[in-house]
């Protein structure tokens, strides 16, 4: 459920939670919290599931060939990185 769905539900819902007692708004919110930490600890737990896939991408490097890093040099303007790339064969 995406953050304006649930703005929507308990916007609709206002009116009906104003008529409730003290001790049922306290409950209501009670199960509130409950249901939303166990949202939280639900998407913790498949965060780390992918997490641990992903890691391994992370430390993969990208390397460009010469041709690529020579026209990204082109095109930044950097006459110093120029003289450090060498010239293509």
């Amino acid at each position: 459920m995406s953050i304006s769905d649930e703005h929507g539900r308990l916007v609709a819902e206002m009116p009906a939670v104003q008529r409730l007692s003290i001790s049922e708004r306290l409950l209501l919110a009670r199960r509130r919290r409950l249901e939303q930490v166990i949202r939280y600890e639900q998407r913790l737990h498949r965060h780390a599931d992918t997490s641990a896939t992903c890691s391994t991408r992370r430390h993969q490097s990208v390397h460009f060939t010469t041709a690529v890093s020579l026209q990204d040099t082109v095109r930044r303007h950097d006459i110093d990185e120029g003289h450090v790339i060498p010239y293509l064969s």
